[in-house]
């Protein structure tokens, strides 16, 4: 049964303000919402995107006859279906592929197998972006908004994914029952002295709704909930095109989709380093 789910990318963006504060760049693409600047120490953490109003399931559609054999060429349609849920410059904001991308799971409240799950779907996001992740060991931390820096700084905390609910993560907390998972990025950068701004993924956390039911494995199951998710943590947003698993309607598909890979393929190890320096 297909599932619609909810996933916050709120992307909260510092940059140094030496020479100037990065204001909301133009084009962000559909969905997100323009920043806007907040007071804060040497960095200014500058804007966040709101969460997607969407429901968790839905009845599904009636059966119909099987079609018959026809012996007639039916057009393709095209799969250009990725967004990103954050444009600097005309380009997407992404991770440093150069950089292993470290990661972290919290899966005492998660089903039995669910480790598993995650790390087959971190394999799967860095297969299809070339990027290496490192696995760091489990966390005890809760997936919230807490976990993740306020500031650039030195060392960056690994991503974390992880199950919790409604009353441990301010993620999950007020959200209505129709929400499966909810997932906010950071990111930083800068403005060199010609002009040119670039900033790159430094963290993420991903909070999965413990309280729902959904098999390990297959169409509408875990596993396609978190390569949604990783989805969002690589920099993409929601696309309308119900096909890919990046739509906010889970389809039918177990696996990332035409659109999504190559959004995916976009933000990865093809695209070159991200250097913030």
């Amino acid at each position: 049964m297909p599932a619609r789910l909810t996933c916050l990318r709120a992307v909260a963006t510092s940059v140094a303000v030496a020479l100037a504060v990065l204001s909301s760049p133009a084009g962000l693409a559909s969905g997100d919402e323009p920043a806007r600047p907040s007071a804060g120490g040497t960095h200014v953490v500058v804007g966040a995107d709101g969460p997607d109003a969407a429901l968790k399931r839905r009845t599904p559609a009636p059966k119909r006859p099987p079609a018959r054999t026809v012996a007639l060429a039916v057009p393709t349609k095209p799969s250009g279906a990725f967004a990103f849920s954050t444009l600097l410059g005309g380009k997407p904001v992404r991770w440093d592929p150069c950089a292993p991308i470290r990661w972290t799971a919290n899966a005492a409240q998660g089903p039995a197998g669910g480790l598993a799950v995650l790390q087959e779907s971190v394999d799967r996001i860095a297969q299809l972006t070339g990027t290496t992740w490192q696995y760091v060991g489990p966390s005890s931390s809760t997936p919230g908004t807490a976990y993740l820096p306020k500031r650039s700084q030195a060392d960056y905390p690994p991503v974390l994914l992880g199950w919790t609910d409604g009353a441990s993560s301010d993620l999950l907390a007020g959200q209505p029952r129709t929400v499966l998972g909810m997932t906010r990025t950071a990111w930083f950068g800068l403005q060199r002295a010609d002009g040119s701004k670039v900033a790159a993924i430094r963290s993420a956390v991903v909070a999965l709704d413990r309280t729902d039911t959904l098999p390990l494995r297959g169409a509408t199951s875990w596993k396609a909930l978190v390569l949604h998710e990783l989805g969002h943590v690589m920099g993409l947003a929601h696309v309308e095109d119900r096909s890919q698993l990046m739509a906010a309607v889970l389809p039918a598909s177990a696996d990332m989709q035409p659109g999504d890979v190559a959004g995916l393929t976009r933000v990865g190890s093809g695209a070159g380093c991200v250097v913030v320096s």
